[in-house]
C-alpha cells in the first residue's frame, strides 16, 4: 500500500494544497510553522480517523472556515475525510462509509514523533489508548470486542451510580463482558509476544548496543480465570459504585536487561527504545495483514547523530514508504534517493 497524493482544503494551516509522493523516500522541509507537522497528522486522521495531537475534530478546520477535507490517493482507492460543525464524514471511492470500523486502518501508518518519549510516564490510561489504536488498525476483532467493551463499561458504571442497582441486569452486562474481556487479552498478549520478538535486536540494529529490552504487559488477568475475577470483584463493585475488574485496568511498561527503563536508562536509551518499539510496530503490522505500513518520521532524525540517523534508516523494510520532516536538509546526512518536498511560509500554503 503506497501514498500518491494528499490533497487539504481549510485543514489546519493549509487553505489549498496538494502534495505527491514518491512510493520510497520523501522529505519535507521548512521552517517551523509551514504545516510540516499539520501534513503528516492529516495522514494519521486517515489512518486512524482521529488526530493524535487533539481530542477535538474542530480543532482541524482552519480559522473562520466551515469545515476541513483530507484526501488521500493510494495505490488501490481513494480515502476522504471531511470534519464540519457537525462531525466527521468518511469516504471510499467516494461512497459514504458508517462505520468507522470499516475505515480505520485500511492507510496503515506508523509515526515517529519527539513527544513520544511521554509513553514511558504518561498515564496508563494513554498508554492504552496507543495500544487500541494500532491493534485496531490490524483487528476488526479486536475494534468490534473494545467499542462493544466500552459501551458495556459505560452501562456497568451508570447502573453502579444507582441507589439501588439492578443486581439481574448487572448479571446480564457481566455475562455480556467476559466473552470480550478474553478476547481483548488475547489480542493484547498477541500483540506484545510479536514486539517482545523483534524489540531487542531493533535496539541492537538503531543504537549499535545490545541489551535486552522487553516490554511486560500487566493483564488484569489470565483467560481463564475472567469469570471468576468478574464474580469475586461484584461485592466490590457496588462498594465503589465503578468498575474495579476489567481491561481498562491494564497496563504496560518497558524493561531494560530486566530493570524498569525509567529507573536506568538515559533520554539517550529510551529515545532509542522508542524508536524500537515502533519498529518492532512495523513487524506486527507486517505479521497481521502481510503489508507494511508507511512510516512517517516527523522530525526525528535531527535529533540523532549520523551514524544513528543511517542506522535507523537502513533498518527500514526494503519497499517501504518512509516521508521524513525536518527544518533544514543540511542536518540530515541522507545516503539514498529521495523526493524532496519544500514547504513555504505559512501565509503562502
Amino acid at each position: 500500500m503506497l501514498i500518491r497524493s494528499v490533497r487539504l482544503n481549510d485543514y489546519r494551516n493549509y487553505t489549498r494544497a496538494v502534495f505527491t509522493f514518491d512510493p520510497h523516500l520523501n522529505i519535507i522541509v521548512g521552517k517551523n510553522g509551514t504545516g510540516k507537522t499539520n501534513l503528516l497528522e492529516s495522514i494519521v486522521v486517515v489512518s486512524n480517523t482521529k488526530s493524535y495531537r487533539t481530542n477535538d475534530d474542530q480543532d482541524l478546520i482552519r480559522k473562520q472556515k466551515d469545515y476541513a477535507r483530507i484526501e488521500l490517493n493510494s495505490d488501490e482507492d481513494e480515502y476522504r475525510v471531511v470534519i464540519n460543525k457537525k462531525g466527521k464524514s468518511l469516504f471510499i471511492n467516494d461512497t459514504l462509509v458508517r462505520k468507522t470500523s470499516e475505515f480505520i486502518g485500511r492507510i496503515n501508518a506508523v509515526l515517529f514523533k519527539p513527544s513520544d518519549l511521554e509513553l514511558f510516564t504518561q498515564s496508563p490510561g494513554e498508554r492504552r489508548r496507543l495500544l487500541d489504536i494500532e491493534i485496531s488498525k490490524v483487528s476488526s476483532r479486536y475494534i468490534a470486542s473494545i467499542l462493544k467493551y466500552n459501551r458495556l463499561l459505560k452501562d456497568k458504571n451508570k447502573l453502579l451510580k444507582e441507589e439501588k442497582p439492578d443486581r439481574v441486569l448487572m448479571s446480564v452486562i457481566n455475562d455480556s463482558m467476559a466473552p470480550l474481556i478474553k478476547v481483548i487479552i488475547e489480542e493484547r498478549e498477541q500483540f506484545f509476544d510479536v514486539v517482545n520478538q523483534y524489540i531487542s535486536p531493533m535496539y541492537a540494529m538503531i543504537s549499535g548496543k545490545n541489551a535486552e529490552i522487553k516490554v511486560r504487559y500487566r493483564r488484569c488477568c489470565e483467560i481463564e480465570d475472567v469469570e471468576k475475577k468478574i464474580e469475586q470483584t461484584a461485592e466490590k463493585d457496588l462498594y465503589y459504585h465503578y468498575t474495579t475488574f476489567g481491561t481498562h485496568h491494564e497496563d504496560y511498561d518497558f524493561q531494560m536487561d530486566g530493570y524498569d527503563l525509567n529507573s536506568i536508562a538515559s533520554q539517550g536509551q529510551k529515545r532509542m527504545v522508542l524508536i524500537a518499539f515502533k519498529f518492532a510496530l512495523i513487524k506486527y503490522v507486517q505479521k497481521q495483514t502481510g503489508q507494511t505500513p508507511v512510516v512517517l518520521l516527523d522530525d526525528i532524525l535531527s535529533e540523532l547523530d549520523k551514524d544513528n540517523q543511517e542506522r535507523l534508516l537502513n533498518v527500514i523494510p526494503q519497499k517501504t514508504q518512509v516521508i521524513i520532516t525536518n527544518t533544514d536538509i543540511n542536518n540530515l546526512d541522507i545516503k539514498k534517493p529521495y523526493k524532496l518536498i519544500t514547504l513555504k511560509e505559512e501565509e503562502d500554503v
